[in-house]
């Protein structure tokens, strides 16, 4: 039976929660904007096969820290993502391979970019990256509009209407998974973090940071691998992924959404290993 354990570790004075499995080669998986390692539980075992494999609760998200004073920037997570691949002796494997879901796959994109060279080659997944996002989404986080964003945010008609959205396969919204999603959004602890976040829009976009211009720098094999049923972000946008990043691959997966590692974990883990194998 192959042995998982939860571990937590301090990078940059924050505390962090991390899954580790397997042996051999590094994969490290981050999750996208609110959501959690959890996103990658029916993967990791499969993967753990092959790989050793770090799933990582980024920072504001999961079990993670959550502090609403600091400057969530990409920069910022890539040297959290840096210091954690350091501090987990990553680096010491022969190859360091990286899965980034939604947000998580524009952090990667940053991580490649900052620090050329640590990563061998690099998957990411549905990511917002390529979107361009008006600079007055800001105007959400401000005190007199926030309370009203709580009220919306939380309601269960909007929670259900944001999932149906991001999944192909309306049945991946059982119960559980809704209830569970509810008690996410409604904790004050994890909406602060995320107003947070969205506060601190311009310095976690890919355009406005400059990091998108600098991603023909790239020489890394990248595959961008999207649902092909995405609602959320839909799959125009791994097209103008793929065309931007130098010698990329691009994949579909039919009868999928947002989330494939959910709705076709096999499949996902499929892909993914047949590309870092080749």
């Amino acid at each position: 039976m192959m042995s998982m354990s939860t571990n937590f570790i301090t990078l940059s004075g924050f505390k962090h929660r991390y899954v580790e499995a397997g042996e051999g080669d590094t994969l490290l998986l981050l999750h996208g904007f609110s959501s959690s390692l959890d996103v990658f539980e029916k993967v990791i075992p499969a993967f753990a096969q092959r790989y050793r494999v770090l799933a990582l609760d980024l920072l504001g998200f999961g079990k993670s820290d959550k502090p609403v004073h600091v400057r969530y920037s990409l920069s910022f997570y890539a040297k959290l993502a840096m210091e954690f691949l350091e501090k987990t002796n990553a680096l010491a494997s022969k190859n360091v391979y990286a899965v980034g879901h939604s947000m998580g796959g524009k952090y990667l994109l940053a991580l490649s970019v900052l620090y050329p060279n640590v990563l061998t080659k690099l998957v990411i997944s549905n990511t917002d990256g390529f979107l361009n996002v008006p600079s007055f989404v800001r105007a959400a986080s401000l005190w007199g509009i926030r309370h009203l964003v709580r009220r919306l945010v939380s309601s269960p008609t909007f929670i259900r209407q944001t999932m149906r959205s991001v999944y192909h396969d309306p049945s991946h919204i059982t119960d559980e998974h809704f209830r569970r999603n509810v008690e996410m959004v409604r904790s004050r602890e994890n909406f602060e973090a995320m107003m947070a976040l969205n506060r601190d829009y311009r310095y976690l976009d890919l355009r406005r940071t400059g990091i998108r211009n600098r991603l023909k720098e790239l020489r890394l094999p990248i595959l961008i691998l999207w649902g092909e049923n995405d609602r959320f972000i839909p799959p125009k946008y791994a097209e103008i992924a793929h065309r931007e990043l130098p010698g990329s691959f691009l994949q579909m997966i039919p009868n999928c959404g947002h989330v494939p590692m959910v709705e076709k974990p096999r499949e996902f883990v499929e892909i993914v290993c047949k590309f870092l194998s080749d």
